[in-house]
């Protein structure tokens, strides 16, 4: 156990914009390479040029997102993306990690399928909410934003999806299950516990009436660790 927990970072609207988790982690981790916000905007303006600019962006959720978007968005409806799936397959170390024990964080690796919610932002807010949403997700560009089709019946969606990025140092690819268990039951970052993100997680997913299978058997497994 550390002897010495980090200070906690709440995402939220406010501390979006006006920069204070990048800023706040910044202080904290001096050796962390991050994002500038302009590297942050260029990465984000290379992403619209795909968007016309005058529909709403669909943003497909399968994390976090489900539970705290932290932005003026709309949940639309639950939809399924199909060639990825979830998976606990990124370092975190300044999240639910720290530099001397990393966490995990998840993301999208290549095969299956993928079910979550649809994020709704109107046009007229997009470059507004999309900046605040790249300081949340694009912190370190440990994502690759891509735009790729989310099915809902006979609906299909245009969505933005934080995909994975194998060039980032942060990614560290399919981890057995017991690996993942230990590394989820031990790190504790400035967003709080990594076992919590599991929980949270579930039950997001859990109220959609969504499963992931291996999702639920770590929290499973996380919980049988407590008792």
């Amino acid at each position: 156990m550390d002897s010495k927990r980090p200070e906690l970072v709440t995402i939220t609207r406010e501390s979006l914009l006006n920069d204070a988790v990048r800023i706040r982690l910044q202080q904290q981790y001096h050796s962390v390479p991050f994002l500038t916000p302009q590297q942050q905007q260029d990465n984000l303006a290379a992403c619209l040029r795909h968007w016309c600019g005058k529909a709403p962006v669909y943003v497909f959720a399968y994390g976090s997102l489900i539970w705290n978007p932290a932005i003026h968005c709309e949940a639309v409806g639950t939809g399924r993306l199909f060639g990825r799936h979830r998976r606990m397959a990124m370092r975190s170390i300044v999240g639910r990690g720290t530099p001397e024990r990393p966490g995990l964080m998840l993301t999208l690796l290549p095969g299956g399928c993928c079910d979550g919610v649809v994020l709704k932002i109107e046009p007229s807010r997009a470059l507004e909410e999309l900046s605040l949403l790249w300081r949340r997700e694009m912190i370190s560009g440990s994502y690759r934003p891509r735009w790729l089709p989310v099915r809902a019946g006979e609906v299909v969606w245009d969505c933005l999806v934080f995909d994975h990025n194998p060039q980032h140092p942060s990614f560290v690819g399919p981890l057995s299950f017991e690996h993942e268990v230990q590394i989820l039951s031990q790190a504790h970052g400035p967003l709080g516990p990594n076992k919590d993100y599991i929980y949270q997680t579930v039950q997001a997913l859990d109220a959609w009436q969504l499963r992931d299978a291996r999702m639920s058997r770590l929290e499973k497994a996380l919980r049988a660790r407590e008792l």
